[in-house]
Protein backbone atom coordinates (compact mmCIF):
# COMPACT_ATOMS: atom_id res chain seq x y z
CA UNK A 1 0.00 0.00 0.00
CA UNK A 2 1.58 3.91 -0.92
CA UNK A 3 1.26 5.28 2.60
CA UNK A 4 0.46 8.86 2.41
CA UNK A 5 -1.60 9.72 5.88
CA UNK A 6 -2.78 13.12 4.87
CA UNK A 7 -4.67 11.47 2.55
CA UNK A 8 -5.54 8.51 4.52
CA UNK A 9 -6.99 10.44 7.42
CA UNK A 10 -8.77 13.11 5.82
CA UNK A 11 -10.62 10.67 3.16
CA UNK A 12 -14.73 11.33 3.22
CA UNK A 13 -15.84 8.96 5.28
CA UNK A 14 -18.51 10.12 8.40
CA UNK A 15 -16.05 10.60 11.97
CA UNK A 16 -16.92 9.19 14.28
CA UNK A 17 -16.88 10.05 18.20
CA UNK A 18 -16.76 8.14 21.86
CA UNK A 19 -15.71 9.38 25.46
CA UNK A 20 -13.83 8.24 27.99
CA UNK A 21 -15.27 7.74 31.51
CA UNK A 22 -18.61 9.06 32.32
CA UNK A 23 -20.05 12.25 30.18
CA UNK A 24 -22.77 14.79 31.43
CA UNK A 25 -26.39 13.96 29.81
CA UNK A 26 -26.27 16.77 27.47
CA UNK A 27 -23.02 15.77 25.59
CA UNK A 28 -24.06 12.13 25.70
CA UNK A 29 -26.86 12.72 23.67
CA UNK A 30 -25.03 14.59 21.26
CA UNK A 31 -22.80 11.55 20.48
CA UNK A 32 -23.60 9.53 17.31
CA UNK A 33 -24.07 5.77 18.75
CA UNK A 34 -24.09 4.33 15.97
CA UNK A 35 -20.87 4.92 14.30
CA UNK A 36 -19.26 5.17 17.91
CA UNK A 37 -19.98 1.29 18.23
CA UNK A 38 -18.92 0.95 14.71
CA UNK A 39 -15.12 2.38 15.79
CA UNK A 40 -15.52 0.11 18.96
CA UNK A 41 -16.52 -2.71 16.87
CA UNK A 42 -13.70 -2.46 14.20
CA UNK A 43 -10.98 -2.56 17.01
CA UNK A 44 -12.64 -5.62 18.69
CA UNK A 45 -12.74 -7.20 15.72
CA UNK A 46 -8.87 -6.48 14.60
CA UNK A 47 -7.11 -5.19 17.28
CA UNK A 48 -8.48 -7.44 20.57
CA UNK A 49 -6.11 -10.80 19.54
CA UNK A 50 -2.98 -9.11 20.63
CA UNK A 51 -4.24 -6.29 22.72
CA UNK A 52 -6.90 -7.99 25.11
CA UNK A 53 -10.45 -5.98 26.38
CA UNK A 54 -9.89 -6.16 29.81
CA UNK A 55 -12.94 -3.78 30.31
CA UNK A 56 -15.16 -3.14 27.85
CA UNK A 57 -13.61 -0.58 25.36
CA UNK A 58 -10.45 -0.85 27.15
CA UNK A 59 -7.91 -2.70 25.58
CA UNK A 60 -4.50 -3.76 26.67
CA UNK A 61 -1.55 -1.35 25.31
CA UNK A 62 -4.05 0.51 23.17
CA UNK A 63 -5.86 2.13 26.04
CA UNK A 64 -2.84 3.53 27.64
CA UNK A 65 -1.79 5.51 24.64
CA UNK A 66 -3.53 9.13 23.37
CA UNK A 67 -2.26 10.88 20.13
CA UNK A 68 -3.52 12.56 17.10
CA UNK A 69 -5.25 11.35 14.13
CA UNK A 70 -1.50 11.17 12.24
CA UNK A 71 -0.08 9.45 15.48
CA UNK A 72 -2.81 6.57 15.18
CA UNK A 73 -2.14 6.13 11.54
CA UNK A 74 1.50 5.60 12.07
CA UNK A 75 0.83 3.30 14.41
CA UNK A 76 -2.07 1.13 12.52
CA UNK A 77 0.57 1.09 9.55
CA UNK A 78 2.88 -0.37 11.32
CA UNK A 79 0.77 -3.19 12.45
CA UNK A 80 0.20 -3.88 9.07
CA UNK A 81 3.61 -4.22 7.82
CA UNK A 82 5.28 -5.57 10.75
CA UNK A 83 2.41 -7.70 12.11
CA UNK A 84 0.65 -8.35 9.36
CA UNK A 85 -2.99 -6.68 10.64
CA UNK A 86 -5.08 -6.92 7.40
CA UNK A 87 -7.32 -4.17 7.20
CA UNK A 88 -9.93 -2.82 4.25
CA UNK A 89 -9.38 1.00 3.64
CA UNK A 90 -13.11 1.54 5.29
CA UNK A 91 -12.09 -0.53 8.28
CA UNK A 92 -8.73 1.58 8.75
CA UNK A 93 -10.31 4.73 8.64
CA UNK A 94 -12.86 3.94 10.98
CA UNK A 95 -10.09 2.52 13.37
CA UNK A 96 -8.42 5.69 12.36
CA UNK A 97 -11.70 7.64 13.44
CA UNK A 98 -12.35 5.89 16.28
CA UNK A 99 -9.08 5.94 17.94
CA UNK A 100 -8.80 9.70 17.59
CA UNK A 101 -11.44 10.62 19.29
CA UNK A 102 -11.70 8.33 22.15
CA UNK A 103 -8.27 8.74 22.66
CA UNK A 104 -7.18 12.13 21.47
CA UNK A 105 -5.14 15.01 22.35
CA UNK A 106 -6.84 18.37 23.75
CA UNK A 107 -5.97 21.73 22.03
CA UNK A 108 -3.49 22.61 24.21
CA UNK A 109 -1.85 19.51 24.16
CA UNK A 110 -0.68 19.82 20.84
CA UNK A 111 0.04 23.16 20.48
CA UNK A 112 3.80 22.68 20.60
CA UNK A 113 4.03 19.97 17.89
CA UNK A 114 1.36 21.73 16.15
CA UNK A 115 4.11 22.65 13.41
CA UNK A 116 4.21 19.03 12.39
CA UNK A 117 0.88 18.27 11.84
CA UNK A 118 0.83 21.39 9.61
CA UNK A 119 4.17 20.23 7.58
CA UNK A 120 5.39 23.09 7.96
CA UNK A 121 9.08 23.14 6.44
CA UNK A 122 12.36 24.29 7.77
CA UNK A 123 10.72 24.53 11.73
CA UNK A 124 12.80 25.58 14.18
CA UNK A 125 13.74 22.62 16.61
CA UNK A 126 11.52 22.52 19.44
CA UNK A 127 12.60 22.85 22.73
CA UNK A 128 12.39 20.34 25.29
CA UNK A 129 14.13 19.67 28.64
CA UNK A 130 15.74 16.83 30.26
CA UNK A 131 17.37 14.87 27.57
CA UNK A 132 15.29 15.14 25.11
CA UNK A 133 16.59 16.93 22.00
CA UNK A 134 19.55 14.18 22.14
CA UNK A 135 17.78 11.45 23.38
CA UNK A 136 15.10 11.86 20.84
CA UNK A 137 16.05 14.49 18.55
CA UNK A 138 18.99 12.96 17.18
CA UNK A 139 16.65 10.79 15.03
CA UNK A 140 13.13 12.58 14.35
CA UNK A 141 11.83 15.69 15.11
CA UNK A 142 10.47 15.94 18.97
CA UNK A 143 7.33 16.70 17.80
CA UNK A 144 6.32 13.12 17.76
CA UNK A 145 7.27 13.14 21.28
CA UNK A 146 5.38 15.93 22.18
CA UNK A 147 2.26 14.74 20.36
CA UNK A 148 2.16 11.46 22.38
CA UNK A 149 0.79 11.00 26.31
CA UNK A 150 1.25 7.78 28.10
CA UNK A 151 2.26 6.69 31.48
CA UNK A 152 5.58 5.48 32.13
CA UNK A 153 5.32 2.40 31.95
CA UNK A 154 3.85 2.62 27.94
CA UNK A 155 7.48 5.01 27.70
CA UNK A 156 9.79 2.56 29.05
CA UNK A 157 8.22 0.13 26.29
CA UNK A 158 8.29 2.45 23.63
CA UNK A 159 12.44 2.33 24.19
CA UNK A 160 12.57 -0.81 24.61
CA UNK A 161 10.85 -1.29 21.17
CA UNK A 162 13.43 1.69 19.37
CA UNK A 163 16.13 -0.62 20.61
CA UNK A 164 14.83 -4.16 19.19
CA UNK A 165 13.43 -2.32 16.12
CA UNK A 166 17.23 -0.11 15.37
CA UNK A 167 19.82 -2.47 17.21
CA UNK A 168 22.28 0.50 15.57
CA UNK A 169 20.50 3.05 17.54
CA UNK A 170 23.36 3.65 19.63
CA UNK A 171 25.59 4.02 17.05
CA UNK A 172 24.20 6.01 14.14
CA UNK A 173 23.85 10.14 14.79
CA UNK A 174 26.98 10.03 17.22
CA UNK A 175 24.54 8.67 20.16
CA UNK A 176 28.06 7.30 21.52
CA UNK A 177 29.03 10.45 23.12
CA UNK A 178 26.30 9.51 25.75
CA UNK A 179 25.16 7.07 27.70
CA UNK A 180 22.05 6.58 25.74
CA UNK A 181 20.51 3.01 27.33
CA UNK A 182 21.15 4.02 30.79
CA UNK A 183 19.40 7.06 30.56
CA UNK A 184 16.52 6.06 28.37
CA UNK A 185 16.21 2.92 30.73
CA UNK A 186 15.98 4.60 33.87
CA UNK A 187 15.45 8.30 34.16
CA UNK A 188 13.84 8.75 30.64
CA UNK A 189 10.60 6.82 30.67
CA UNK A 190 9.55 9.18 34.59
CA UNK A 191 10.69 12.22 32.86
CA UNK A 192 8.47 11.79 29.66
CA UNK A 193 5.21 10.57 31.64
CA UNK A 194 5.79 14.16 33.73
CA UNK A 195 5.91 15.88 30.59
CA UNK A 196 3.76 14.06 28.37
CA UNK A 197 1.29 12.40 31.00
CA UNK A 198 -1.65 9.73 29.85
CA UNK A 199 -4.34 11.57 32.33
CA UNK A 200 -4.33 15.16 32.43
CA UNK A 201 -6.85 17.91 33.00
CA UNK A 202 -7.01 19.26 29.55
CA UNK A 203 -8.05 16.23 28.16
CA UNK A 204 -11.01 15.77 30.69
CA UNK A 205 -12.39 18.95 30.49
CA UNK A 206 -12.31 18.44 26.48
CA UNK A 207 -13.57 15.21 25.92
CA UNK A 208 -16.63 16.44 27.78
CA UNK A 209 -16.88 19.72 25.87
CA UNK A 210 -19.68 19.82 23.31
CA UNK A 211 -18.68 19.88 19.58
CA UNK A 212 -19.09 23.36 18.10
CA UNK A 213 -20.91 23.04 14.70
CA UNK A 214 -18.17 24.54 11.84
CA UNK A 215 -21.40 25.40 9.25
CA UNK A 216 -21.55 28.68 8.11
CA UNK A 217 -20.31 31.42 6.16
CA UNK A 218 -16.39 32.75 6.78
CA UNK A 219 -13.75 35.64 6.19
CA UNK A 220 -10.66 33.86 5.19
CA UNK A 221 -7.26 35.32 5.18
CA UNK A 222 -3.80 34.32 4.79
CA UNK A 223 -0.27 34.39 3.40
CA UNK A 224 1.34 31.97 0.26
CA UNK A 225 5.13 32.79 0.63
CA UNK A 226 6.06 33.53 -3.21
CA UNK A 227 2.76 34.49 -3.52
CA UNK A 228 1.73 36.46 -0.86
CA UNK A 229 -1.16 37.55 1.20
CA UNK A 230 -4.93 36.50 0.34
CA UNK A 231 -8.10 37.07 1.46
CA UNK A 232 -11.80 35.85 0.36
CA UNK A 233 -14.74 33.83 1.79
CA UNK A 234 -15.72 30.62 2.88
CA UNK A 235 -18.78 28.41 3.18
CA UNK A 236 -18.89 25.51 5.10
CA UNK A 237 -21.25 23.16 5.21
CA UNK A 238 -22.30 20.13 7.58
CA UNK A 239 -22.56 16.68 5.82
CA UNK A 240 -22.91 14.51 9.17
CA UNK A 241 -21.92 14.39 12.52
CA UNK A 242 -18.23 15.70 12.00
CA UNK A 243 -17.74 15.40 8.12
CA UNK A 244 -17.63 19.23 6.17
CA UNK A 245 -17.45 20.37 3.00
CA UNK A 246 -16.15 23.98 2.27
CA UNK A 247 -16.29 26.35 -1.10
CA UNK A 248 -13.90 29.00 -1.44
CA UNK A 249 -13.88 32.29 -2.68
CA UNK A 250 -10.15 34.32 -2.54
CA UNK A 251 -8.01 36.34 -4.40
CA UNK A 252 -4.36 37.36 -4.13
CA UNK A 253 -3.80 40.97 -3.47
CA UNK A 254 -3.41 41.70 -6.88
CA UNK A 255 -6.97 41.08 -7.20
CA UNK A 256 -6.11 37.28 -8.71
CA UNK A 257 -8.53 34.89 -7.92
CA UNK A 258 -7.84 31.02 -6.56
CA UNK A 259 -11.55 29.93 -5.85
CA UNK A 260 -11.58 25.95 -4.35
CA UNK A 261 -13.19 23.27 -2.42
CA UNK A 262 -12.50 20.91 0.15
CA UNK A 263 -13.91 17.86 2.28
CA UNK A 264 -12.90 17.39 5.87
CA UNK A 265 -13.42 15.45 8.81
CA UNK A 266 -13.01 17.20 12.21
CA UNK A 267 -11.49 15.09 14.70
CA UNK A 268 -11.54 15.21 18.18
CA UNK A 269 -14.25 18.06 18.27
CA UNK A 270 -11.35 20.59 16.35
CA UNK A 271 -8.85 19.19 14.42
CA UNK A 272 -9.93 19.75 10.76
CA UNK A 273 -8.33 17.30 8.05
CA UNK A 274 -9.32 18.16 4.99
CA UNK A 275 -8.92 17.15 1.11
CA UNK A 276 -9.46 19.61 -1.66
CA UNK A 277 -8.45 21.94 -4.74
CA UNK A 278 -6.90 25.62 -4.37
CA UNK A 279 -6.52 27.27 -7.87
CA UNK A 280 -6.65 24.08 -9.61
CA UNK A 281 -4.07 22.26 -7.57
CA UNK A 282 -4.37 19.57 -4.86
CA UNK A 283 -4.19 20.11 -1.61
CA UNK A 284 -4.33 18.88 1.91
CA UNK A 285 -5.71 21.34 4.74
CA UNK A 286 -4.91 20.74 8.26
CA UNK A 287 -6.83 23.40 10.56
CA UNK A 288 -7.83 23.47 14.21
CA UNK A 289 -11.05 25.10 15.20
CA UNK A 290 -11.30 27.09 18.09
CA UNK A 291 -13.19 26.27 21.38
CA UNK A 292 -16.45 28.18 20.65
CA UNK A 293 -16.23 27.03 16.85
CA UNK A 294 -15.82 30.70 15.82
CA UNK A 295 -12.12 30.55 14.32
CA UNK A 296 -10.40 28.13 11.79
CA UNK A 297 -6.66 27.97 11.48
CA UNK A 298 -3.46 26.43 10.64
CA UNK A 299 -1.88 25.42 6.84
CA UNK A 300 -2.83 23.99 3.42
CA UNK A 301 -0.34 22.30 1.30
CA UNK A 302 0.35 21.05 -1.98
CA UNK A 303 -0.46 16.94 -2.52
CA UNK A 304 3.23 15.81 -2.86
CA UNK A 305 5.18 18.84 -2.30
CA UNK A 306 4.29 19.47 1.91
CA UNK A 307 6.73 22.51 1.69
CA UNK A 308 4.44 24.48 -0.69
CA UNK A 309 1.26 25.68 1.16
CA UNK A 310 -0.08 29.34 2.74
CA UNK A 311 -1.63 29.97 6.05
CA UNK A 312 -4.89 29.81 7.14
CA UNK A 313 -6.71 32.19 9.37
CA UNK A 314 -10.64 32.16 9.28
CA UNK A 315 -13.28 33.99 11.31
CA UNK A 316 -17.13 33.86 10.84
CA UNK A 317 -18.84 36.57 9.29
CA UNK A 318 -21.37 37.02 12.28
CA UNK A 319 -20.05 38.84 14.72
CA UNK A 320 -18.95 41.92 16.58
CA UNK A 321 -17.35 44.43 14.30
CA UNK A 322 -13.16 43.61 13.48
CA UNK A 323 -10.61 44.41 11.73
CA UNK A 324 -8.45 41.35 11.28
CA UNK A 325 -5.92 42.25 8.37
CA UNK A 326 -5.00 44.68 6.25
CA UNK A 327 -3.52 44.25 2.72
CA UNK A 328 -0.57 44.77 1.80
CA UNK A 329 0.52 45.47 5.15
CA UNK A 330 2.91 48.20 4.36
CA UNK A 331 2.45 51.75 1.96
CA UNK A 332 5.14 53.52 0.46
CA UNK A 333 5.10 57.37 1.29
CA UNK A 334 4.37 59.07 -1.66
CA UNK A 335 2.41 56.55 -3.86
CA UNK A 336 -1.21 55.80 -4.04
CA UNK A 337 -2.31 52.00 -4.01
CA UNK A 338 -5.24 49.64 -3.40
CA UNK A 339 -5.69 48.43 -0.26
CA UNK A 340 -8.05 45.73 1.49
CA UNK A 341 -9.20 46.16 4.98
CA UNK A 342 -10.41 42.59 5.60
CA UNK A 343 -12.69 42.22 8.41
CA UNK A 344 -16.80 41.64 10.08
CA UNK A 345 -19.00 44.37 10.37
CA UNK A 346 -17.17 47.55 9.01
CA UNK A 347 -19.13 50.44 9.01
CA UNK A 348 -18.31 54.13 8.78
CA UNK A 349 -15.44 56.03 7.86
CA UNK A 350 -11.70 54.87 7.13
CA UNK A 351 -8.86 56.43 9.17
CA UNK A 352 -5.14 54.95 8.32
CA UNK A 353 -3.84 57.64 10.90
CA UNK A 354 -1.25 60.13 9.50
CA UNK A 355 -0.15 61.29 6.51
CA UNK A 356 -2.34 58.88 4.75
CA UNK A 357 -5.84 59.91 2.80
CA UNK A 358 -8.22 56.41 2.22
CA UNK A 359 -10.92 56.44 -0.06
CA UNK A 360 -13.92 53.39 -0.23
CA UNK A 361 -13.77 52.02 -3.32
CA UNK A 362 -15.64 49.07 -2.26
CA UNK A 363 -17.51 46.99 0.07
CA UNK A 364 -17.42 43.11 0.14
CA UNK A 365 -18.24 40.18 2.33
CA UNK A 366 -15.10 40.05 3.66
CA UNK A 367 -14.59 43.72 3.88
CA UNK A 368 -13.40 46.85 2.61
CA UNK A 369 -11.43 47.51 -0.75
CA UNK A 370 -9.86 50.93 -0.79
CA UNK A 371 -7.92 53.49 -2.51
CA UNK A 372 -4.82 54.75 -0.24
CA UNK A 373 -2.76 57.94 -0.95
CA UNK A 374 0.15 58.09 1.16
CA UNK A 375 1.98 61.51 1.41
CA UNK A 376 5.31 61.51 0.23
CA UNK A 377 6.62 63.10 3.65
CA UNK A 378 4.85 60.70 5.91
CA UNK A 379 6.50 59.49 8.69
CA UNK A 380 7.42 55.73 8.56
CA UNK A 381 6.08 53.58 11.46
CA UNK A 382 3.04 51.51 12.43
CA UNK A 383 -0.39 52.95 11.65
CA UNK A 384 -3.49 52.22 13.94
CA UNK A 385 -6.37 51.49 11.40
CA UNK A 386 -9.91 53.04 12.19
CA UNK A 387 -12.61 51.52 10.46
CA UNK A 388 -15.97 53.55 12.51
CA UNK A 389 -15.61 52.42 16.12
CA UNK A 390 -13.47 49.77 15.56
CA UNK A 391 -9.33 50.09 15.31
CA UNK A 392 -6.91 47.52 15.42
CA UNK A 393 -2.95 48.77 15.78
CA UNK A 394 0.39 47.05 14.41
CA UNK A 395 -1.16 46.12 10.93
CA UNK A 396 -0.19 48.74 8.73
CA UNK A 397 2.73 50.28 8.27
CA UNK A 398 4.53 53.57 6.25
CA UNK A 399 8.25 53.11 4.88
CA UNK A 400 10.34 55.56 3.04
CA UNK A 401 12.83 53.00 2.15
CA UNK A 402 13.22 49.33 2.80
CA UNK A 403 16.54 49.76 5.36
CA UNK A 404 17.38 45.84 6.05
CA UNK A 405 16.30 42.22 4.31
CA UNK A 406 15.51 39.11 6.31
CA UNK A 407 15.52 36.06 4.53
CA UNK A 408 13.20 33.71 5.52
CA UNK A 409 13.64 30.40 6.97
CA UNK A 410 17.07 31.76 7.53
CA UNK A 411 18.46 28.20 7.05
CA UNK A 412 16.82 25.56 4.93
CA UNK A 413 17.09 21.90 3.44
CA UNK A 414 15.77 21.11 -0.06
CA UNK A 415 16.36 17.46 -1.71
CA UNK A 416 16.82 16.20 -5.16
CA UNK A 417 14.47 14.55 -6.93
CA UNK A 418 14.74 11.60 -9.51
CA UNK A 419 12.63 8.38 -10.44
CA UNK A 420 9.10 7.66 -8.61
CA UNK A 421 10.57 10.50 -6.13
CA UNK A 422 9.56 14.59 -6.36
CA UNK A 423 12.25 16.27 -5.05
CA UNK A 424 11.55 18.44 -1.86
CA UNK A 425 11.91 22.43 -2.83
CA UNK A 426 12.34 25.02 -0.71
CA UNK A 427 10.61 28.31 -0.44
CA UNK A 428 11.97 31.83 0.42
CA UNK A 429 10.86 34.80 1.17
CA UNK A 430 12.28 38.17 1.90
CA UNK A 431 11.07 40.12 4.89
CA UNK A 432 12.04 44.14 4.86
CA UNK A 433 12.27 46.28 8.06
CA UNK A 434 12.63 50.19 7.83
CA UNK A 435 13.91 52.16 11.29
CA UNK A 436 12.26 54.89 13.06
CA UNK A 437 13.67 56.93 15.78
CA UNK A 438 11.29 57.15 19.11
CA UNK A 439 12.08 59.02 22.09
CA UNK A 440 15.33 59.75 23.28
CA UNK A 441 16.65 58.54 20.11
CA UNK A 442 15.85 55.15 20.53
CA UNK A 443 15.78 53.36 17.32
CA UNK A 444 13.36 50.11 16.22
CA UNK A 445 12.95 48.32 13.60
CA UNK A 446 9.45 48.42 11.85
CA UNK A 447 8.25 45.38 10.06
CA UNK A 448 7.29 45.74 6.15
CA UNK A 449 6.44 42.12 5.41
CA UNK A 450 7.80 40.23 2.12
CA UNK A 451 9.50 42.78 -0.34
CA UNK A 452 9.86 42.18 -4.43
CA UNK A 453 13.21 41.33 -4.83
CA UNK A 454 15.76 39.73 -7.49
CA UNK A 455 17.09 36.65 -6.18
CA UNK A 456 20.06 34.60 -7.01
CA UNK A 457 22.38 32.14 -5.22
CA UNK A 458 25.89 31.81 -3.74
CA UNK A 459 28.88 29.13 -2.92
CA UNK A 460 28.38 29.00 0.72
CA UNK A 461 32.10 28.48 1.22
CA UNK A 462 35.21 27.81 -0.96
CA UNK A 463 34.68 24.09 -1.01
CA UNK A 464 31.04 24.64 -2.61
CA UNK A 465 33.00 27.22 -5.00
CA UNK A 466 35.16 24.57 -6.41
CA UNK A 467 32.49 21.72 -6.71
CA UNK A 468 30.57 24.51 -8.22
CA UNK A 469 27.75 24.15 -6.34
CA UNK A 470 25.50 26.62 -8.33
CA UNK A 471 25.81 25.25 -11.41
CA UNK A 472 24.61 21.83 -10.38
CA UNK A 473 22.72 21.94 -7.01
CA UNK A 474 19.32 23.74 -8.38
CA UNK A 475 17.95 26.70 -9.83
CA UNK A 476 15.99 29.32 -7.75
CA UNK A 477 13.26 31.40 -9.69
CA UNK A 478 12.30 34.96 -9.21
CA UNK A 479 9.66 33.96 -6.46
CA UNK A 480 12.05 32.13 -4.21
CA UNK A 481 11.34 29.04 -4.86
CA UNK A 482 14.56 26.73 -5.33
CA UNK A 483 14.47 23.65 -7.52
CA UNK A 484 16.21 21.03 -6.44
CA UNK A 485 18.17 19.09 -9.67
CA UNK A 486 18.17 15.42 -10.16
CA UNK A 487 19.99 13.26 -7.76
CA UNK A 488 21.88 9.86 -9.18
CA UNK A 489 25.27 10.22 -10.11
CA UNK A 490 25.96 13.24 -12.30
CA UNK A 491 28.65 12.60 -14.81
CA UNK A 492 29.59 15.82 -15.47
CA UNK A 493 30.23 16.19 -11.91
CA UNK A 494 34.50 15.67 -10.81
CA UNK A 495 33.83 12.01 -9.52
CA UNK A 496 29.89 11.65 -11.23
CA UNK A 497 29.07 13.23 -7.59
CA UNK A 498 25.48 13.88 -6.38
CA UNK A 499 24.50 16.76 -7.42
CA UNK A 500 24.02 18.25 -3.51
CA UNK A 501 25.21 21.63 -2.79
CA UNK A 502 25.61 24.23 0.12
CA UNK A 503 24.73 27.62 -1.20
CA UNK A 504 23.92 31.10 0.40
CA UNK A 505 19.92 32.43 -1.05
CA UNK A 506 21.08 35.98 -2.28
CA UNK A 507 17.73 38.77 -1.84
CA UNK A 508 18.66 41.80 -3.33
CA UNK A 509 16.98 45.47 -3.25
CA UNK A 510 17.77 47.79 -5.44
CA UNK A 511 16.20 52.04 -4.87
CA UNK A 512 18.33 53.62 -7.41
CA UNK A 513 22.37 53.46 -6.59
CA UNK A 514 21.52 51.67 -3.17
CA UNK A 515 20.94 47.97 -2.80
CA UNK A 516 19.84 46.04 0.21
CA UNK A 517 20.86 42.31 0.76
CA UNK A 518 19.47 39.60 3.05
CA UNK A 519 21.32 35.87 2.67
CA UNK A 520 20.27 32.70 3.82
CA UNK A 521 21.38 29.25 4.47
CA UNK A 522 20.26 26.74 1.75
CA UNK A 523 21.78 22.24 2.20
CA UNK A 524 20.35 20.76 -0.89
CA UNK A 525 20.91 17.32 0.15
CA UNK A 526 19.42 13.48 -0.72
CA UNK A 527 16.54 12.09 -1.87
CA UNK A 528 13.95 11.15 1.01
CA UNK A 529 12.69 7.38 1.73
CA UNK A 530 10.17 7.82 4.23
CA UNK A 531 7.80 10.63 4.61
CA UNK A 532 5.65 9.86 7.78
CA UNK A 533 3.11 12.55 8.47
CA UNK A 534 5.03 13.39 11.71
CA UNK A 535 8.13 14.02 10.54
Amino acid sequence: MHWRVSSLISCGVAAVAALLGTVDAAHAAMMPPAPARAGLTAVQAHCSACHRETAPGHFDRISEERKTPEGWAMTIFRMQNVHGVRLTQKQLRTIIRYLSDVQGLAPSEIRAGRFALERRPNHPILKLPYNLPVMCGRCHSLARVALTRQPASEWRKLINFHVGQFPFLEYQDGSRDIRWWKIASTQLPAELAKLFPLHSAAWRQWRNRPRADLAGEWIVHGDTPGRGDYYGTALIKRKSWDRYGARYVLHYANGAAFDGSSDAIVYTGFQWRGTGTLGGKSVHEVYFASANGARIGGRWFLDGHAEIGGDWDAARIAGAAKVMAVIPGALKAGTRQRVIVVGRGLRGGVDLGPGTTARIVARRPYGLILSVRVNAHAAPGYRTVRVGGVWKSDLLAVYRRVERLEVQPAFAIARLGGGTLAPVDAQFQAIGYTNVVGAHGKVSAVRLGAMPVTWSVEPFNAEAAKREDVRFAGTLNQDGLFLPAEGGPDPKRRFSADNTGDLYVVATRKTGKTAVVGKAHLIVTVQRWIHPPIY
